[in-house]
């Protein structure tokens, strides 16, 4: 067998050693998600309502409206140190997304089916 024969069958070898890895990783995660549908099914959704409640009451509340402040405090002072823009305009995108996604949430849980 010469060097080149070698050399392929090491590079055939590992190439199906990194599908086979990733076909049975993809398999155990489909089972797992599979496992943990069937027993989401049966629970009638109200086990998390006070993390729910409590997050909501962060982000919505003086907490949130904190941390917006102080995102944007610490945006606008490396942006004036650096005097980079991106560090600000990053923070109020931040802050308002933030908002904007507690408001989806809010009307996905709210939602009539």
């Amino acid at each position: 067998m010469s060097a080149l024969q070698v050399g392929h069958t090491m590079a055939v070898s590992e190439n199906t050693r990194q599908w086979v890895k990733a076909l049975v990783i993809a398999t155990v995660l489909m089972a797992l998600m599979m496992f943990l549908t069937t027993h989401a099914i049966g629970s009638d959704g109200t086990e998390f309502d006070a993390a729910v409640t409590k997050w909501d009451g962060w982000v919505k509340g003086n907490l949130g409206k904190l941390a917006a402040l102080i995102a944007i405090g610490v945006g606008s002072v490396v942006a004036a140190v650096k005097k980079d823009w991106s560090w600000f305009f990053g923070a109020v995108v931040l802050s308002m997304g933030i908002g904007v996604l507690v408001g989806i949430v809010n009307a996905s849980f709210t939602a009539v089916i």
